[in-house]
């Protein structure tokens, strides 16, 4: 099970879930999904992931209603979405499930959960 996550200077929070290893055109699907859910003024902050690198990506940097910034290389203490997936780890981890149905949802709970931190701490 693979997730993407983005949250706002609001707290609000955006993930997708994927079954299969996340690629350039998830990422892509992703980055419009935010554009059509918050609309104004979108500036997305990407991490090093190499799907975020991939032209499918670096492509929507020539839309006019959509910023694309990159955080510096191996800086995923620059990430606030990274103490999301701490949260989620430290709910999920050392746990045997018996189903993909049960992981889907416990990971629900363990999303519904997470303490989003403060997006301008990071900047």
């Amino acid at each position: 099970m693979c997730l993407l996550g983005a949250i706002t200077e609001n707290g609000d929070r955006f993930f997708s879930r994927f079954e299969e290893y996340v690629t350039a055109d998830h990422a892509k699907h992703f980055i419009l999904a935010l554009r059509e859910e918050f609309q104004e003024n979108l500036i997305v902050v990407l991490d090093g992931a190499p799907y975020f690198r991939a032209s499918a990506v670096t492509d929507l940097t020539a839309r006019d209603d959509l910023a694309l910034v990159r955080l510096p290389a191996y800086s995923p203490e620059l990430n606030p979405v990274e103490e999301c997936w701490r949260q989620l780890k430290d709910a999920l981890g050392n746990r045997f499930l018996d189903s993909l149905d049960e992981l889907n949802a416990e990971i629900d709970k363990a999303l519904d959960q997470i303490a989003v931190p403060s997006v301008s701490s990071y900047f």
